[in-house]
Formats: structure tokens, sequence, C-alpha cells
């Protein structure tokens, strides 16, 4: 009976541990974005504060294209709230670029920003490990903390806003 109660005691905790990583990590959206969600404040607000701290924390806001504001100028009136913000206008981006020009999907950092179904304003971001993890042969320890250092920095900031 002990064996038994054994064998299903393992099968539990190894099924608990299974659906414990595909709900967090098998999820590809999950693999590859942050996103954070941000209750009671407005869309224009949370573009303002977003805007606000990422200066800041010197991640250095570039530009916020307002995209629901050009698909509304073209005819298309039922779109939500929808921006992006580019940021992360950071020392050394230069050098990364040119070693390796893909990465201008993680520098400057994009972020989306949109009304979600909710009712609430999500910001979501790319997650850097899986490009970290492509590029590393062509990546110094420098650019590997510099981006690491920099997306710790923007998820800093993305909490905050939300709080």
């Amino acid at each position: 009976m002990r064996g038994i109660l054994f064998i299903f005691g393992g099968l539990l905790v190894v099924g608990v541990l299974v659906f414990f990583i595909y709900k967090n990590y098998a999820n590809p959206f999950k693999l590859m974005f942050y996103t954070q969600t941000v209750q009671g404040k407005s869309f224009d607000k949370v573009i303002e504060e977003l805007s606000d701290s990422l200066n800041k924390s010197g991640l250095k806001l570039i530009r916020v294209l307002p995209l629901s504001k050009a698909l509304k100028a073209r005819g298309v009136e039922d779109f939500p709230n929808y921006s992006m913000v580019l940021a992360c206008d950071v020392e050394g981006k230069k050098e990364l670029l040119l070693k390796v020009p893909f990465l201008s999907n993680l520098i400057p950092c994009s972020l989306a920003v949109y009304d979600n179904k909710e009712g609430g304003v999500s910001i979501t971001a790319l997650k850097e490990t899986l490009f970290i993890h492509q590029y590393k042969p062509q990546l110094s320890e420098e650019d590997i903390k510099l981006i690491k250092d920099t997306y710790a920095k923007l998820r800093e900031v993305i909490k905050g806003v939300a709080k």
C-alpha cells in the first residue's frame, strides 16, 4: 500500500511540475513578451507616465508612435487606443547594432501600449533572453550585460507605471 501511495505521490508531483512549466514557460507569448496591465489609469495617462519614467530612468524616450490615430485618420474608426513607444537610447547601442544589426529589435526598445479587452491598458515589451541566446557567439560579455541591464531597468519602469 505504501508503495502505491509513494508512486501516486511521485506522479502527482511530476504532474504539478509539468503543469507549472507549461503554464509559465511553454506559452510562446510568455517566452517572447513581458506584459503588465495597468488598471485605473487612462490610456493617455499611461503614455505620459511611461514617457516620464523612461526619461527619469535613463532609458530616454525616442518617440511615441500613435498607431490608432494614424489608422483612424485612414478611416478605421473602431480601432482601440494603440501606440508604439520607442525608448532605450542607451550608450553603447551604436557599437552593438554595428556588430549585430538584427538586435535593432531590442535596442532601441519598442513597447506596445494598448487598451486591452479587460478594460485596462497593457504595456508589452520583448524579452531579451532568446535574442541573447541566438546571437551569443557574436556578443561580448559587455554587450550581453548592456542588453540585460537595459531590459531589467525597462521592466522596472513598466512595473512602476502599472502600480
